[in-house]
């Protein structure tokens, strides 16, 4: 007599694979579960088209803030994408609270100069041309020749704008910034239930984290203190 023993094997999906099935999921209408696909993947691997995905799914099921966070993250990979861009642009207007959304055109022109290229691409072509720099300086040392000075000048100035975008950038990641997530939030003039309460913040309002303590997070939001 031969026994015979079920073995039950767990077949795990390679994050390619998940990636599909979650797209198949979203153009389904099951949101949830692209959702829950998107989150594995992105567990993973930080990729600009999930995070993308993500913040559609978010959207769909009517979680704003979590739709923006997914959209940020996406735009510090990808700044240069239309579609993260206008759809980030939309759910900044289309949430409760507006505040930040409203920027003078000059300050626009600048933060979209400054974040033309992404922190990964800013970093590296700073330390590139500033080694370039400093190969043309050594070469006009030796040679003299105008040609080489210009070079320098030039790349310089280049140079100076990646080096401006990627401390842009950095500024932004030491800033601690945050999104609520919830559908609202009480703001108190202090750490605790007795303080007063200050006024309402809503999903999707992106903040600034300045302090934890006991439970209770200091934010700041944006032209505010």
């Amino acid at each position: 007599m031969i026994a015979s023993t079920l073995i039950l094997v767990s077949v795990t999906l390679s994050p390619a694979e998940r990636y599909i099935e979650s797209n198949q999921s979203y153009e389904a209408g099951d949101f949830l579960h692209a959702i829950e696909g998107y989150e594995e993947v992105v567990r993973l691997s930080r990729n600009a088209d999930v995070y993308y995905n993500l913040g559609n799914s978010y959207f769909q099921v009517r979680k704003l803030g979590e739709a923006v966070a997914n959209y940020r993250r996406a735009r510090h990979l990808r700044p240069r994408d239309g579609d993260v861009q206008h759809n980030l642009a939309f759910l900044r207007n289309y949430r409760v609270d507006r505040i930040g959304s409203v920027s003078s055109p000059i300050t626009q022109l600048l933060s979209n100069g400054f974040h033309y290229f992404s922190l990964y691409e800013a970093s590296i072509l700073t330390t590139f041309l500033f080694l370039l720099g400093s190969f043309l300086i050594f070469l006009f040392i030796l040679y003299r020749k105008r040609s080489l000075a210009y070079g320098f000048i030039v790349g310089g100035v280049v140079c100076t704008y990646f080096f401006i975008t990627w401390q842009v950038w950095m500024n932004e990641v030491r800033s601690v910034p945050a999104v609520v997530v919830v559908t609202e939030a009480a703001a108190l003039s202090g750490p605790g239930e007795d303080y007063k309460e200050v006024f309402i913040i809503h999903d999707g309002a992106e903040v600034k984290i300045k302090e934890e303590r006991g439970g209770y997070i200091l934010i700041q939001i944006p032209g505010g203190i």
